[in-house]
Formats: structure tokens, C-alpha cells, sequence
């Protein structure tokens, strides 16, 4: 079993997009090296994100986020363990939205991610489209 952690949390100052592109790099080596699929968007001084693994994995880097002094008001939507990753083949394993095009493609993905029927691969999607979607 997989498990999976979702988080919404207000960033402690804005983040440029050199910032998110080193935060990004960071957790994609991190993640890669941990094994370690998901999602990461930001947007509007919030960050959402989708960590899935082996869950001691999961667990310790859920953890670290807690901790780190660009998060506040951290809260975690969804714990739970699932059968199969739900973004293992979406953009080598882990990404950061920044850009429309990135929105686009993530939507296209979902949308096929939702053909699989799974109910809790839905509920992870209504969480990230919700999220993209508001203001």
C-alpha cells in the first residue's frame, strides 16, 4: 500500500518563481531519491500538495513541511493510503505547476486519471481542481 498525504498551507512570504524554481528543484532531487511521487502547486501565496510513498517516507516528509518556515496554517486534507500512485506517470513522478500551460496539462491528466474510477484518485482530484480553480 501506498500512502498518500495532501496539504494546503499559506506560504510565510511571496514566493518568485526563481524561489519555486529552487524549491522545486530541491524537492524533485528529494523526492526522486525517496521515491516519492506527487504533485506541488502554488498559487496565490498558497501552496497545495500531494506527497505518495512507502509511508515512514511519507510520514518523515510531511514532517520536515511542517517545520519549515515558508509554511503557515499548514493543514492536511487527506491521509490515507491507497493501492497504486495516483501521479507516478505525470511528469516523471513529481511536479510544480507555474505556468498555464502546466494547468492545462495537469487538467488533461486528470481528466484521464478520472477514467480510472478510484475513489479516492477522484477525491485527490476534485481537492487539486478546487484549488486551481479559486481565486
Amino acid at each position: 500500500m501506498i500512502k498518500t498525504i495532501c496539504y494546503i498551507s499559506d506560504s510565510s512570504e511571496y514566493e518568485s518563481i526563481d524561489k519555486l524554481k529552487t524549491l522545486y528543484l530541491k524537492a524533485k532531487a528529494n523526492n526522486l531519491k525517496h521515491n516519492i511521487t506527487g504533485i506541488l502547486i502554488y498559487k496565490n501565496q498558497n501552496f497545495l500538495q500531494v506527497l505518495e510513498g512507502e509511508e515512514t517516507i511519507i510520514y518523515e516528509t510531511y514532517k520536515r513541511i511542517e517545520n519549515d518556515s515558508r509554511h503557515k496554517n499548514i493543514i492536511k486534507v487527506i491521509n490515507t493510503t491507497i493501492e497504486q500512485r495516483i501521479f507516478e506517470d505525470y511528469n516523471f513522478g513529481f511536479t510544480v505547476i507555474d505556468n498555464k500551460q502546466g494547468l492545462t496539462n495537469l487538467y488533461d491528466y486528470l481528466e484521464w486519471l478520472r477514467g480510472a474510477e478510484n475513489k479516492i484518485a477522484n477525491k485527490v482530484i476534485t481537492m487539486v481542481e478546487n484549488f486551481i480553480d479559486s481565486n
